[in-house]
């Protein structure tokens, strides 16, 4: 805290000859009605899926986040600061200086009017003399707040997902200086944000195969291990499937590579509506697929007879040059077998390349 505080001294500094920011002043009301219900912004669907996308609502406490509320609420002299995440029925605080609560309801609160005014600093002197706030818990009761000051957090689309604010139990007020700061650190914690998002997208890009969007070898090694682990405890079957495309290179060879690539989209794309979205479904390289699945299956002639009918139904309802066709290999894991990944793997390779020879002298 104390090397906060050191920036903090050195920020106020620099501040001096900052431009003096847009400040959005809420004109106090002294009328008797309650508090009315905060109006949605245009945007909201937009808004609300962008807040998705950052996937950071609850999660745990990042010092990252917890530096920028201590920094704000040290150059603004006030006792609460928050990083404000307003959700569609809540606003849940991802960093906080001086509040016990993590989420309060949507419905009446400050960040709730802030965000409607995505380019303005919102500042609200004394709330209790304001209708639009004197009703909300945290002004009648615990921590009796009366000064809010708030900037938007604005994605690089333009979108308002919630607020860096600062609180005080005694009405305040800030200078140009102290509002021009917490816009920028504003900017800092969306900032901090975009880099979290970029660093999953990176390490879920190097999970996934480019071609079919499936889990790739190495996605599939690490959830597959986590969820027979998961198998071995809980002592529940699983199934492990080996998949090999059929007639890959003769496609390739006399229709071209990219109608061999459309033949291995399909390939993923059924595989992946076969089975659940708890199930794992990659593709290890070239024409080889493998499939890890709960035991909802009783045996392994019940998954075969499955995907064979998805396969003959795809063939049928598609209008494509080559017809799908798969050879597979199906082993299945049992607690008291205790069998590892490898293991799993190897014995369902080899009855996947038992399954391409009959099907080869079938047709000899």
């Amino acid at each position: 805290m104390s090397r906060s505080l050191a920036a903090g001294e050195v920020i106020l500094q620099l501040l001096q000859n900052f431009q003096r920011p847009r400040i959005f002043w809420l004109r106090l009301r002294h009328l008797s009605v309650k508090t009315q219900g905060v109006p949605l912004p245009d945007n909201e669907a937009e808004r609300l899926k962008a807040l998705a996308e950052y996937n950071i609502l609850d999660t745990l406490p990042e010092e990252a986040f917890d530096d920028i509320t201590a920094l704000a609420a040290y150059i603004c002299k006030t006792p609460i600061a928050l990083i404000s995440l307003v959700d569609s029925d809540r606003q849940w605080f991802k960093s906080k200086v001086g509040l016990k609560v993590s989420e309060t309801p949507r419905d009446g609160s400050f960040c709730s009017h802030a965000i409607l005014q995505p380019e303005n600093i919102l500042v609200v002197p004394n709330a209790i003399h304001d209708d639009r706030f004197n009703n909300n818990p945290l002004v009648k009761g615990n921590p009796k707040i009366r000064f809010y000051a708030g900037v938007p957090l604005i994605t690089p689309n333009g979108l308002s997902i919630g607020t860096l604010c600062v609180l005080d139990t005694i009405p305040h007020h800030l200078s140009y200086q102290q509002l021009d700061a917490l816009r920028r650190l504003s900017r800092q914690a969306i900032a901090q944000m975009e880099l979290i998002q970029e660093v999953r997208n990176r390490k879920q890009a190097s999970l996934t195969d480019e071609l079919t969007g499936l889990h790739n070898r190495r996605g599939f090694f690490l959830m597959a291990e986590q969820e027979l682990k998961i198998a071995h405890h809980t002592k529940a079957f699983c199934w492990v499937i080996f998949i090999d495309l059929d007639g890959l290179k003769q496609i390739n060879d006399t229709l071209g590579h990219d109608i061999g690539d459309a033949l291995i989209t399909d390939a993923g794309q059924l595989l992946k509506q076969s089975f659940r979205n708890s199930d794992i479904v990659a593709r290890l390289g070239g024409d080889e697929f493998i499939v890890f699945i709960s035991s909802y299956f009783k045996d392994a002639d019940s998954i075969q007879v499955y995907l064979q009918a998805n396969i003959a139904n795809f063939n049928q309802q598609q209008n494509r040059s080559y017809e799908l066709s798969m050879s597979m290999g199906i082993e299945r894991y049992s607690p008291e077998s205790n069998m590892s990944l490898e293991q799993l793997i190897a014995s369902s390779d080899e009855l996947m390349y038992a399954h391409k020879r009959l099907k080869r002298q079938s047709l000899t």
